[in-house]
């Protein structure tokens, strides 16, 4: 049988990929990371059931965040506008451990997986996508992973790396971080949302 995407998802993916393909940072790196994924993602995978959608009390927050994102001309306003159509899909979950960063934390961020290796709307093995959400005046902790990142950034917020200084990409600009590099991304006056994508599959030769 030949697996079958979802509309809301496979526009979503096509957006997501203008996106990036547009970006301002878009050098060597990034542009390989994100070649590496969409390529990938070009297949549907015939893996998995639909997941059973939840909200936790901060995707309150969630219109908020899209508002500007939604309103903005061109493939942002796009991607934004699919995200908003597939968001009622998804499963939001506290980060595993969110207690021991405080209870302010705790109850004042979401992440949901769209695609990955254990559970989304799509399981598959090679390519995670997710989506994180922030309430006002809240940080992320520092963490790394080993699979490279790219995230589209989808409202103000900052983000940090390494020893490097807090930056704010805006709406619409990218975050490249390289392989178990530490990072964090903190809200100020408004809440945060970002979007990220990570390769989980073969490591490159």
């Amino acid at each position: 049988m030949i697996p079958v995407r979802s509309p809301a998802l496979q526009t979503f993916l096509t957006r997501a990929k203008a996106v990036i393909g547009q970006g301002s940072v878009v050098d060597g790196p990034v542009r390989v990371a994100a070649d590496r994924m969409f390529t990938a993602l070009n297949e549907p995978s015939p893996e998995g059931e639909p997941v059973e959608a939840a909200r936790l009390p901060v995707c309150d927050h969630l219109p908020v965040a899209l508002a500007r994102a939604r309103g903005a001309p061109g493939s942002i306003g796009a991607l934004a506008n699919a995200f908003a159509a597939m968001a009622p899909r998804l499963c939001w979950k506290t980060r595993p451990g969110a207690e021991a960063h405080g209870e302010a934390f705790s109850h004042g961020h979401a992440n949901a997986i769209i695609t990955g290796p254990d559970e989304g709307l799509e399981i598959r093995p090679d390519v995670r996508i997710g989506v994180s959400m922030m309430a006002p005046q809240k940080r992320y902790p520092d963490h790394h992973h080993p699979p490279e990142e790219i995230y589209i950034v989808l409202s103000d917020g900052e983000w940090w790396q390494a020893d490097g200084a807090w930056h704010a990409p805006g709406i619409g600009g990218l975050v490249y971080n390289p392989p178990d590099i530490l990072h964090a991304m903190r809200s100020a006056d408004t809440p945060l949302l970002a979007l990220w994508f990570l390769w989980t599959g073969p490591a490159s030769a």
